[in-house]
């Protein structure tokens, strides 16, 4: 659903990529005994239609509420309990969107303060004279809490022009620190046609950090003061927005409710998907770099010179092999478990595929991943298209899959 680039490597880049991952060491890390889980479906009697983002506001987080990607609609349900058939509709977006295969209603955030304010935020693909994607701010009705108001509509970032309907990334969530992070993809197509991987000033193959609450310079939002272009000399020929580069498609970034850390899944094209954590101003390396692998060495790209390129903690390949047939095809970015249900997996990070429905644990030490690897038996009867991992209040991980289900991780038998 996320990716679907065509692969255009030519035999020998295929080849020296092989020979640089041999040279490099690709084997996930494997401790003596990984945590073990399953899943099962948290709620037998609803149904959604491609669902693809699941968020509630902090402070009362009694309802859910979930986006359908094509038919651009959000619904709220109980969060218990978990039988329930009931099932409102919340928002339908009041004009049209792009249904490309990673276009629609991507994204879904309320507002830190929603208790307040009622203001909630959703990521989109404007169908307009040129195609761009777009995050709105809305606010509830002020006559029924179960209904958002759709006239209340204020775009509050529009993208560039993007050419391509592929690699829109569209997850959007509060930080710790209240502001809105955003991400979206390196523009599609394949290869970074625009190369836009090491051009930090532009948008593109980034992930933004933008004020939502604070609106500066004719814009309806402000640049947080500590953004690497407003803080660093290094840094000063990024976009203000601009919080990390390098990155062709993250699908699925969260962060880790102990520690803050920001953690995301990143798309990769032809051989390998990758997972980060992601730090103010650092450069992931996109389109140098592959995961730990060199791509297309003959563009000659340069990297941005604020700093280096920083390796991820994991990566999967895109074919089996002796040492890894842990093959995937598109990561779907997960969380840092911080639930009690599953004690042997507390702060390990967990992440899936969408094509294979492969699921992996990560526990990161000292900046890398001290053991990782697959948790899921899989069962190819009951794969899942993986399309989100979201926690819920006391930090269970549930999965939205386009069975239309809702899922929860649990212990395994």
């Amino acid at each position: 659903m996320h990716r679907r680039t065509p692969i255009t490597s030519t035999p020998t880049l295929v080849a020296a990529a092989l020979a640089a991952c041999l040279a490099v060491g690709t084997a996930a890390a494997q401790p003596a005994e990984l945590p073990k889980v399953d899943t099962q479906v948290a709620y037998p009697n609803l149904k959604f239609d491609r669902p693809v983002a699941l968020d509630y506001p902090r402070e009362d987080p009694g309802r859910y509420y979930v986006a359908e990607q094509h038919q651009a609609k959000i619904w709220s349900f109980p969060a218990s309990p978990r039988d329930t058939s009931e099932k409102v509709l919340f928002l339908e977006l009041p004009h049209p969107i792009n249904r490309g295969n990673e276009e629609g209603l991507l994204g879904l955030a309320f507002h830190p303060n929603y208790k307040e304010n009622g203001e909630f935020f959703v990521y989109y693909s404007s169908k307009e004279d040129v195609r761009r994607s777009v995050v709105s701010r809305f606010k509830v009705s002020g006559d029924d809490p179960l209904k958002a108001d759709p006239e209340s509509e204020q775009r509050v970032w529009v993208s560039d022009e993007d050419r391509w309907e592929n690699h829109n990334g569209g997850t959007i969530r509060f930080g710790p620190d209240g502001f809105l992070y955003i991400t979206l993809g390196d523009g599609g197509a394949a290869d970074d046609p625009l190369s836009t991987g090491q051009d930090p000033k532009d948008w593109f193959g980034s992930i933004l950090r933008i004020d939502v609450d604070k609106p500066a310079d004719g814009k309806a939002y402000g640049i947080p003061a500590d953004n690497p272009a407003a803080r660093s000399e290094a840094h000063k020929h990024w976009a203000p927005e601009v919080y990390a580069i390098g990155l062709r498609n993250v699908w699925k970034f969260s962060f880790d409710r102990e520690t803050g850390d920001l953690w995301a899944g990143d798309v990769g094209q032809n051989l390998w998907e990758y997972v980060h954590k992601i730090d103010n101003g650092g450069n992931y390396g996109w389109s140098i770099r592959e995961g730990f692998h060199p791509f297309q060495p003959q563009r000659r790209q340069r990297p941005d010179p604020a700093g280096p390129i920083i390796p991820p903690y994991a990566e999967y390949p895109h074919k089996p092999t002796a040492d890894r047939p842990d093959a995937g095809l598109s990561i779907t970015g997960g969380c840092l478990y911080r639930g009690s249900a599953i004690p042997e997996l507390q702060g390990w990070y967990v992440y899936g595929d969408y094509d294979s429905g492969r699921i992996w644990g990560l526990k990161p030490e000292g900046g890398k991943a001290a053991a990782s690897g697959e948790i899921l038996k899989l069962d190819p009867a009951r794969k899942l298209n993986i399309t989100s991992f979201d926690e819920t209040p006391d930090g269970e991980l549930l999965i939205l899959a386009f069975d239309g289900r809702i899922h929860q991780l649990v212990p395994a038998k």
